[in-house]
């Protein structure tokens, strides 16, 4: 157990490390269909992120990832990301 538990307590220094924490403008609007996902958009675009992953198909829409692409931020699945890691 104690082994789990120092792995889990490396991740996340390594996730605090590489992180950027981001301020959201609560005005910001997205053309997304679940209004929840629009903090997702706002913290990929604000973090000048240039792959947003997810499996949340509402992302895929037209309209979504064409807005996400226009600033320059890819929407891949996590396949399509692995795929692209490794070439």
């Amino acid at each position: 157990m104690k082994i789990v538990l120092d792995l889990l307590f490396e991740y996340v220094k390594l996730l605090r490390q590489s992180s950027e924490i981001v301020i959201l403008d609560p005005l910001v609007i997205a053309p997304i269909r679940d209004v929840n996902d629009i903090i997702v958009m706002q913290t990929a675009i604000i973090g000048e992120a240039d792959v947003l992953c997810t499996d949340d198909e509402d992302f895929f829409e037209d309209a979504a990832s064409e807005y996400l692409r226009k600033m320059g931020i890819a929407v891949l699945d996590n396949v399509t990301l692995m795929h692209r890691l490794r070439s």
